[in-house]
This record gives structure tokens, sequence and C-alpha cells, in this order.
């Protein structure tokens, strides 16, 4: 019964092929395009640079969501043929649900988050979803500020949502338009 509604779900949207394409930014070239399993070990090494030591996610998240029967859409960007970035997002019924945003600190506050995120609000767009979801950490100030500026609103707390900390996480949503 699960399987079935599950595909019932998925029939809602499908799966789009993403272009790969070079974008400018600040004078520099870069590429994004789909993620892959290829990439795994790369954005292992990119997450613990970003989160001081820390996995966010291990390997068996990023193949779960690479593989997950949902609908979704994992980016990353790369600079010199080095990842520096990456998004994910989920769709879930009428609702987009971005699972992870990570940038290099080296290339954090040039505009790389907000093309990424961009990029999967286009596919949710695309895909008819109406709204746009995420969990910020209280403590990311600078997250929080991007995802103000590009249209999210704060709809709850959640209380201790993070184990790692135990910190609390604000629950955002955009309308997609």
């Amino acid at each position: 019964m699960l399987k079935r509604f599950r595909s019932a779900i998925s029939a809602f949207h499908h799966k789009e092929r993403y272009i790969t394409h070079e974008q400018e930014i600040a004078d520099k070239k870069f590429i994004v395009r789909e993620m892959s399993t290829n990439d795994i070990k790369e954005l292992l090494q990119l997450e613990k640079v970003i989160y001081a030591g820390e996995l966010p996610w291990a390997r068996s998240a990023f193949l779960a969501e690479l593989y997950s029967r949902y609908v979704h859409l994992y980016l990353c960007i790369l600079y010199q043929d080095q990842i520096v970035g990456f998004v994910g997002i989920r769709l879930f019924f009428d609702d987009a649900h971005i699972t992870h945003v990570a940038v290099h600190p080296n290339f954090q506050k040039t505009g790389i988050g907000s093309l990424l995120i961009k990029e999967v609000e286009a596919f949710a767009y695309r895909q008819h979803c109406q709204t746009i979801s995420l969990e910020v950490r209280i403590s990311n100030i600078d997250a929080k500020r991007l995802y103000r500026k590009l249209g999210y609103e704060t709809k709850k707390r959640m209380t201790q949502y993070y184990k790692i900390g135990n910190e609390d996480a604000l629950y955002m949503v955009k309308k997609v338009e």
C-alpha cells in the first residue's frame, strides 16, 4: 500500500533532466550541474570544511536522497573542477523542501548560495509546487539573512531540532510565484 501511495505522489510531478551550464559570478566562471554519486566523497570533504569537522550528512544520507523515489534535484557548483557548493530539494505533494545548502567558506557572500537556491526554486516552479520550505539553525545569522532576502518567512521555531548542539531551528516557507 505504501509503495502505491509513493508512486501516486510521484505521478503529480515528473523528473526533468537538468542541463549543465556555465555561470559567471564576480568575474569567475563556475559550472552548475546535477550531483552524482561520484561526487559524494568530495561533498563529505566539503562538509568537513564548512561545518568545522562535523558531518551533518553521512554518505548514506546523500545516497538515500540521490536514489529517492520522490522527485528531487541535487545540484553542485564547481570552480576549477572543485565542488564549492551544493543544494538539494525534494518534492512532496505541493511543497518543495530544501534539504541542504552548503557553500565553501572562501566562496560565501559571493552570490553562490543565492544562485543555487534560485535554481531549485525554478525547478519547484516548473513542478507546479505551491510552497518551498527549509529549516535553518537559529545561530546561522548569514543564512537567515539570505533566506529572508529571497522571500522566505519564518513560520515556527523547532526546539532542539539539530542533534549536534541540540540547537533550535527556524522553519521557513516561501510561496512559489
